[in-house]
């Protein structure tokens, strides 16, 4: 369980993190009564990949949470090419990001220096990507184009960030602890065993 490598017990977090932040994102989307600004979602779920970032490196964290949103993306709002260019890699940047600045032992001003610095470049690639693409496409859940402005593209971007921010500053710190405590438990008493 190293972090600057990726064998088959990373591949298999990986999997298990974009599963949850796909299902626990679209259901806590859903639980809000879709709420959205400018068809960026609502979305807690982003404690999920923070604290896989941390815990197992930026390889597991930026790869779950690309994957999870691609899923949730194809659950919710179905424009896969949107996902791919905008959705896709703010989300891998962000949690890649964090897990390249942080480790299970890291101190709570670190988690959340490494959480905000993550985050503001995973929204302001949000907000530009769908500036970019609103002028040729439609953005989510609009039935016109809706085409925009900068000023419009700064603001989903600060959606994104301030609506994100409070569960990766409240909720990741305590997560990394506990999360970390029992994996670490589980991965001596495993690697106790006696070989047969």
């Amino acid at each position: 369980m190293g972090r600057g490598r990726f064998g088959t017990f990373e591949a298999v977090i990986t999997g298990v993190g974009a599963a949850l932040y796909a299902g626990v994102g679209y259901l806590t989307w859903l639980g809000v009564l879709g709420l959205n600004f400018m068809g960026v979602r609502f979305w807690p779920a982003v404690v999920i990949p923070s604290t896989l970032a941390t815990l197992f490196g930026p390889w597991v964290g930026g790869a779950s949470a690309a994957i999870g949103i691609f899923l949730s993306d194809m659950a919710s709002h179905g424009m896969a090419l949107l996902s791919l260019t905008v959705g896709v890699p703010a989300n891998f940047l962000a949690f890649y990001i964090i897990g390249a600045l942080t480790d299970r032992e890291s101190s709570v001003k670190r988690l959340v220096l490494a959480n905000t610095l993550g985050l503001a470049v995973g929204s302001l690639w949000i907000g530009l990507g769908l500036t970019v693409w609103s002028r040729f496409f439609l953005l989510p859940f609009h039935s016109e184009m809706t085409p925009l402005s900068l000023a419009a593209g700064a603001s989903v971007a600060a959606w994104t960030f301030v609506t994100e921010a409070p569960f990766l500053y409240l909720v990741v710190p305590p997560l990394v602890r506990a999360v970390g405590r029992a994996v670490g438990e589980r991965v001596q008493r495993v690697g106790a065993r006696p070989n047969r």
